[in-house]
Formats: C-alpha cells, structure tokens, sequence
C-alpha cells in the first residue's frame, strides 16, 4: 500500500495565522522520566492550529460541530486536481472545473507548501472563486481540502469592517453553509505526481462542539 502522509507536525514555533483567535503553540513537558518516571507534556493550541478540518459552526451559527460530522464525510475515494500552474492570486474558476469531478471528495493541489513556515504561506495563494465553489456544491462533494491557508481570496483583510460582514470568507461560507467540510494546510502534495486511484483519511480530534480540529490526514492507494 503506497500512503502519503499529509499531516504538518504540530509544534512550538509552528507558522499559524496571525490573529487573536488563532493562539500560537505552546507544549510543555510536565512529566519526566528522572522525576515523575514518565513523559507527559501540556498542549495550547487552537482548534485550526496546523493540518485540519473546518466544520459548519466555524463560520455557520447553528451549524455542525465536530463532533457532528460521520466518518463516511472524511474516508473514501479522492479527486486529486492539480492546479500547480495558477499564479499568485489566481483563482480557479468553475470552467475550469469541469469535467474534473468524479468522486464526492477532492483535493487542490496548488504547490503552495513551499511557502510553509514563511508569512508567505499566508499571503498570494491561489483560491476558489465563488462561482467555482457553488459549482462544486452542484456536483455533491462532501469534502474539500487544499495545501493553502484558506480557500478565500487572501487579499481581504479582515479588519473590524470586514469582520462578520458579506465580505469576509465568502467561499469559506458557501462550502459551510452547505455542510461541505474543509480540510487546510495540507503537506506533503509535492510527492503526488499521479493523480488517480487515490483514497483520504481524515482523522479530526473530536472535540465537543468543535468548529474545527486539528487532523491526521493520509492518502492511500
């Protein structure tokens, strides 16, 4: 069985967005094996710290948690697309979609992990247009990921007259709003250079009325 890991390792340091609702990483070691004859260590992080999932209550009020979401949305078989040949803040659009879906969960490969542990990671990428996303919706996928900070056009900055407005993370919505679960930062899409007959594992922690997880996410074929 061919399996790439697709999973950042969470760590201290590690790049994560720069806003209060995005707490940075902190482990501490508060078991020792001179001492306590143990290892144990204290975890700070955020629930979209890393390689995760979005579910529905991140952006939508009443929405899924966490919790919520069955393991047949996050297990099965993958479209892979690649769109490696997109410049900064290009988007996809739904013309260039077409014809491309075949299975209920898909994959972007945008060849932005290069950019991972820079504050480029954050900024340029390519994204969805939001005609691309309501396509997607149309074509009945349950899951999107992307190796990309976000699916939104990181050119919107949110400041307090974006915030919670129309404007801010309109595709992040459109793909909530319709139970479609996100899955970002993925690593490692470098080593995929065929693009058929893969599966995904996403393995989020299940955290009660989470809006969003860390995960552990594979492909395998």
């Amino acid at each position: 069985m061919e399996i790439i890991d697709l999973t950042y390792t969470i760590k201290e340091g590690m790049t994560t967005f720069s806003s209060h609702w995005h707490p940075i990483v902190e482990i501490t070691q508060i078991g020792r094996h001179g001492f306590e004859g143990r290892e144990t260590r204290k975890l700070v992080l955020g629930t979209h710290t890393g390689t995760h999932m979005d579910a529905p209550r991140h952006f939508v009020n009443d929405g899924k948690t966490i919790n919520d979401i069955t393991l047949q949305q996050l297990v099965g078989p993958v479209d892979i697309l690649d769109f490696t040949f997109l410049k900064e803040n290009e988007f996809v659009s739904k013309d260039m979609l077409k014809g491309k879906i075949t299975k209920d969960k898909i994959i972007f490969k945008f060849g932005w992990g290069k950019y991972w542990g820079t504050s480029k990671f954050y900024n340029d990428y390519p994204f969805i247009s939001e005609e691309a996303a309501k396509y997607i919706i149309e074509k009945d996928v349950k899951l999107v990921g992307l190796d990309t900070a976000s699916p939104d056009d990181g050119r919107i900055k949110l400041e307090k007259n974006i915030l919670g407005t129309s404007k801010d993370s309109p595709v992040h919505k459109i793909f909530l709003g319709n139970e479609v679960i996100l899955v970002e930062y993925l690593a490692n899409l470098e080593k995929v250079d065929t693009f058929d007959d893969w599966n995904i594992i996403v393995m989020p922690l299940k955290i009660e009325n989470g809006d969003g997880a860390p995960v552990r996410a594979c492909i395998y074929k």
